[in-house]
């Protein structure tokens, strides 16, 4: 006879021991890599904004951004968060995890993911590339063992990856003010609704209950986290440049243009 699975709440309740443990272990190192630096070289460039004697004069990498003071003071947060908390993590967790169980934890968060990507290729009117979508998750389930492994890559099935931002913009809905989200990074207001949409739609109709599987298990939900800062190669203020922030907010307005025309 087989065994009675456990209860709901003894699950819940070991996972969230699980969740304290692998808090320590990740944050543990993270303190202590910020003792070592001290305080006068944290990063902090100044802020240098492109200004004119006339207003009506516009430069190439102008974006709409009315809230420019407060999405500057969000980007400094993540700035500072970024570089006492995440890198640290991410350092620490590139330290410990080899690099094939790496891609193999990555391949299964971007399994899970093509689920939203269909839903959106669909409600783009992209019925192609949905149904590609639909084979690699297929064939990634169970060729590749629940996604840690991906052979549509190998036999050249193409990967899409959509949201609700890209498909209100297929649709005609503007960008909207420019946004600086904190820990997320920049967006603007239409995707910024994107985002809240496919997480919240995800959530709801739970398909094979990956989002409860989340939410149930809180180190799967930290682990997630964790791969998707790992896969950024970005670091703030290593671009050489004192107009970064204006870069970063004219490259990221660029490509979600790009991603919307494709």
């Amino acid at each position: 006879m087989s065994a009675c699975p456990q209860p709901i709440s003894r699950r819940r309740a070991a996972a969230w021991r699980c969740w304290v443990l692998l808090f320590g272990l990740l944050v543990l190192p993270a303190c202590a890599a910020n003792e070592a630096v001290p305080r006068g070289e944290m990063l902090e460039p100044p802020i240098v904004q492109l200004e004119s004697d006339d207003p009506d004069e516009e430069f190439p990498i102008d974006v709409h951004d009315p809230w420019e003071g407060w999405n500057r003071q969000v980007y400094l947060f993540n700035a500072r968060f970024d570089q006492m908390v995440f890198i640290p993590v991410v350092e620490s967790y590139r330290f410990v995890v080899p690099d094939p169980v790496r891609d193999s934890v990555d391949n299964f968060f971007t399994n899970i993911d093509s689920l939203i990507t269909f839903a959106n290729l669909m409600l783009q009117g992209k019925p192609m590339a949905a149904a590609q979508t639909v084979f690699r998750f297929a064939l990634n389930t169970t060729l590749g063992v629940f996604g840690l492994f991906d052979p549509s890559t190998a036999i050249d099935v193409p990967q899409h990856k959509e949201d609700f931002g890209q498909t209100l913009g297929v649709w005609g809905v503007g960008d909207g003010p420019y946004m600086v989200l904190p820990v997320f990074g920049p967006s603007n207001v239409r995707d910024t609704a994107g985002l809240i949409t496919d997480r919240v739609a995800f959530w709801l109709i739970d398909p094979l209950g990956a989002s409860s599987f989340q939410s149930d298990y809180p180190p799967v939900l930290a682990l997630n986290i964790i791969n998707a800062r790992d896969r950024v190669e970005f670091r703030y203020y290593q671009t050489g440049s004192p107009f970064e922030y204006d870069l970063v907010r004219f490259l990221y307005t660029k490509k979600r243009q790009l991603d919307i025309a494709k």
